[in-house]
């Protein structure tokens, strides 16, 4: 098992290095991608579980060269796993219960933004339909799984930043503006 990990890091390497007289260096700068945790395994989800695309062939890569950043903004925004689901509406964070979890939602979001300023990211792998890392499609507040055209609070301020974010159903689409 670790020489099959050790193998794959130095396949990676491999592909995206050129050998010199100096030893392997990078054909190109290798860019660093901010990941939803709950994606690559990290039991961070609301229910304690996680949704994770840890062994697609991308994502192994990116993880062998080391070019992940992990985020939690949920947790990171201060909220315990397993939690009550939250839902947006309009633009507060709500949870089943009813409490307001904005505060939370927004920490968690600033606490994202800055790890990927910090790491000079421009792309992110977000979990879909999530009310703090969602894209394009999220909840509707309504707990019935109904799904309106709106954008989680960390997947909004990530964009207001010019990071373009993509969602796990979309890791092709990932890997080629990764590799641009």
């Amino acid at each position: 098992m670790v020489e099959e990990k050790q193998e794959e890091a130095l396949s990676s390497l491999r592909d995206n290095h050129k050998q010199t007289k100096e030893g392997l260096v990078p054909s190109k700068p290798m860019k660093k991608v901010l990941i939803s945790s709950c994606l690559l395994g990290e039991n961070v989800k609301y229910d304690g579980g996680n949704n994770s695309i840890a062994n697609n062939p991308f994502i192994k890569k990116l993880q062998n060269l080391n070019l992940l950043v992990l985020t939690c903004p949920e947790t990171e925004g201060g909220l315990p796993t397993p939690r009550i689901p939250v839902e947006l509406i309009g633009k507060k964070a709500i949870n089943k219960d009813g409490e307001d979890k904005t505060k939370e939602f927004s920490q968690g979001a600033k606490s994202a933004l800055k790890k990927a300023l910090e790491n000079g990211i421009d792309m992110a792998i977000l979990k879909s339909k999530s009310p703090s890392c969602g894209r394009g499609e999220i909840y509707d507040g309504s707990f019935s799984k109904r799904l309106i055209k709106k954008d989680g609070i960390s997947a909004k301020l990530l964009k207001k930043y010019s990071i373009k974010i993509f969602t796990e159903d979309e890791l092709d689409k990932a890997r080629k503006y990764w590799e641009r």
